[in-house]
């Protein structure tokens, strides 16, 4: 039998410098490394998902390491953008408290790569514009024009 110490190395974790200058880099899970191309509420939606419960700004600042208000905007933008994320908010108040924080459980993400696959949005039906003119009924216009179109063949 061997006796020699194993040492065993877990992969060093990624961080991710974001484009713009004022965010600072945030660290990727080591289950998240293939989506690493994803923006940040991508990645924190897709870690959502894994946990498969209720998640809240602390447990996320602690698994991407970045701020708890990084964190409550992420919430806040991923509860939002329905295109992408279908998620469920809940809101917690603390025990003697008046304060509140927000949960997020996370039931689906689309990636930009499956985007081709989602069915395009139909387009709301617009109401009919008959005229940018006036508010005039047609009966009204009709009269008009023939008003006009008599005044124009009088001076010819």
């Amino acid at each position: 039998m061997d006796n020699t110490q194993q040492t065993y190395t877990t992969p060093p974790l990624q961080q991710k410098k974001t484009t713009q200058s004022n965010h600072d880099p945030f660290v990727i899970p080591p289950s998240l490394q293939q989506y690493a191309d994803e923006p940040l509420y991508i990645l924190i939606a897709l870690w959502c998902r894994q946990q498969n419960n209720w998640v809240s700004r602390m447990a996320i600042s602690e698994a991407f390491g970045i701020t708890d208000r990084r964190a409550s905007f992420q919430v806040s933008y991923i509860s939002r953008h329905k295109k992408r994320v279908d998620c469920e908010v809940r809101v917690i108040r603390t025990d003697n408290s008046q304060r509140f924080y927000h949960e997020l459980r996370v039931k689906d993400v689309v990636l930009a790569r499956d985007t081709e696959r989602t069915v395009p949005a139909t387009p709301k039906a617009r109401p009919v514009k008959r005229s940018s003119v006036g508010n005039a009924t047609p009966e009204l216009r009709n009269m008009f024009n023939t008003l006009i179109g008599a005044q124009r063949t009088c001076r010819n």
